[in-house]
């Protein structure tokens, strides 16, 4: 996606693969520019999602993250100039 010079700038960014640590990388962020990020993921996995180096990154990156574990299902709405998420 990257080398394809798409405009690939988003507000909302659904994190790749449950927030695993080889999920959504620092060069990715760059470009995507999200205001928010929904990690879909299952309380107490046996995986240990989302990584802790993908939530320190999102955080780093100034993204707002909403994860399913925590909140249930997400819903995301916009009017065409905002997005609110519930």
């Amino acid at each position: 996606m990257l080398k394809s010079s798409q405009n690939v700038k988003a507000d909302v960014l659904k994190v790749g693969h449950h927030g695993s640590a080889t999920s959504t990388g620092s060069a990715f962020l760059r470009v995507v520019l999200p205001k928010y990020a929904i990690i879909s993921v299952g309380a107490g996995n046996d995986y240990g999602h989302p990584a802790a180096s993908i939530l320190t990154r999102l955080s780093g990156a100034g993204v707002q993250v909403f994860r399913t574990d925590h909140a249930g299902t997400i819903v995301a709405t916009c009017d065409g100039e905002s997005v609110t998420i519930n």
